[in-house]
């Protein structure tokens, strides 16, 4: 390797080594981030607050996610759907969300008395919790509305650094879906933690969130393959210009190998070399 170019690696590796080192202690560490922030009211006892209290500033971040489309999870207590924010009304001081792909989910959905509801867009988790929900069909919008939450959580970091992979001759992923059909998917961006894939096909799309595949072979160019365990944690898509959808499904590594971690390292600090002489 010429020395310029194994310099350049060098010190893209340092400057994301502290995002790349033990990812076993931090993921447990970040893990209870969030939990922690509930517990404490959003205050950690260092002070860092990581709840939104303002009403202008909960209903904007909830109109994001209507306009983005993106999915959430709500918890009923022995349970939980997927859906999307549908509607803000600022005026009685609500959103409206859709009903979730079962009658006996949404039942569960209208009799709980307090929901949590959960997201990830782009790798931000956030969370917050709402009261009693009522059905609700208004400008179309048939579904739950339910009073906007007092507080709103996020973690505004993201895990690991996190780069895209390239669109041309792009990387992929192969494996077998629970139902036992494959499936080869082309990759959106990758970290340490886990992998962004992309994929037209609603089937696969609707995935449930917390699905585990196992043995999924991640392909890299010059035949390099690693084989992992993922979890589906995050969904959402974009309307094409000519119709249909276009999903982008978020995987989470359930473990990762010393060797494997070590590959990863290496392509990112590699993929970001090349994004960086890009911009120059």
């Amino acid at each position: 390797m010429p020395v310029k170019n194994s310099l350049a690696i060098s010190i893209v590796l340092r400057k994301l080594h502290h995002l790349f080192s033990a990812p076993s202690t931090r993921v447990s560490e970040r893990n209870s981030l969030l939990s922690s922030a509930k517990v404490d009211n959003g205050e950690r006892a260092n002070g860092t607050d990581f709840g939104l209290r303002n009403p202008l500033e909960i209903e904007t971040f909830l109109r994001d996610l209507a306009t983005r489309q993106d999915f959430l999870t709500v918890d009923y207590g022995n349970g939980q759907i997927v859906t999307r924010v549908l509607q803000i009304d600022t005026k009685s001081n609500t959103f409206i969300f859709d009903y979730g792909a079962f009658r006996t989910g949404n039942r569960a959905v209208l009799a709980a008395n307090e929901l949590r509801f959960g997201a990830s867009p782009d790798g931000v988790k956030v969370e917050f919790t709402t009261g009693k929900p009522r059905e609700i069909s208004r400008d179309g919008a048939a579904g739950f509305e339910v009073e906007l939450p007092q507080v709103l959580f996020r973690v505004q970091r993201r895990e690991y650094f996190r780069v895209e992979t390239p669109m041309i001759d792009p990387y992929f992923c192969s494996g077998t879906l629970p139902e036992g059909q494959p499936f080869r998917l082309e990759m959106h961006d990758l970290s340490l933690g886990g992998v962004a894939l992309r994929t037209p096909d609603e089937n696969i799309a609707n995935l449930e969130i917390g699905v585990t595949l196992n043995g999924v072979m991640l392909h890299f160019k010059n035949q390099r393959t690693v084989a992992l365990d993922l979890q589906l944690v995050s969904r959402r898509f974009v309307t094409l210009p000519k119709g249909g959808r276009l999903f982008t499904l978020g995987f989470r590594f359930l473990s990762l190998p010393a060797q494997a971690e070590k590959m990863l390292q290496q392509l990112i600090a590699q993929l970001e070399i090349k994004r960086g002489a890009l911009l120059r």
